[in-house]
């Protein structure tokens, strides 16, 4: 097995378990729709940068440093559900992919809109 399909698999994993996860949590913070939209693993399996967008609100902030606060919880979490003793530091990025595109889109149909194609 190469490094990249572990390092996909263990990202893969973390992806699936946090959703659970975050939904035994209590802080008002994280009272919105999260979504985790992918999951990338340093070579080294130290690191996982989690990106995520969310809904209901527009305190991104907020919502970054609830997920920060509550990276140890999720973190020992992910741990037992896998039943390993490492896995890598949850680094929280808000990913903005799915806002950008919208917002292109907005564009293109005003465009559209004044050209009468689309």
């Amino acid at each position: 097995m190469s490094s990249v399909d572990r390092r996909r698999r263990v990202g893969h994993a973390i992806q699936r378990e946090l959703p659970e996860l975050l939904r035994t949590l209590k802080d008002p913070r994280l009272d919105t729709l999260i979504s985790f939209s992918s999951v990338d693993v340093s070579p080294d399996l130290s690191v996982a940068k989690v990106y995520f967008t969310h809904l209901g609100t527009d305190d991104t902030d907020q919502t970054l440093a609830g997920l920060e606060h509550a990276a140890g919880f999720l973190r020992r979490g992910i741990a037992k559900r896998l039943n390993s003793r490492r896995v890598p530091r949850l680094d929280f990025v808000v990913d903005h992919l799915p806002r950008q595109s919208g917002r292109i889109d907005e564009l293109l149909r005003a465009a559209a809109d004044k050209d009468g194609t689309y």
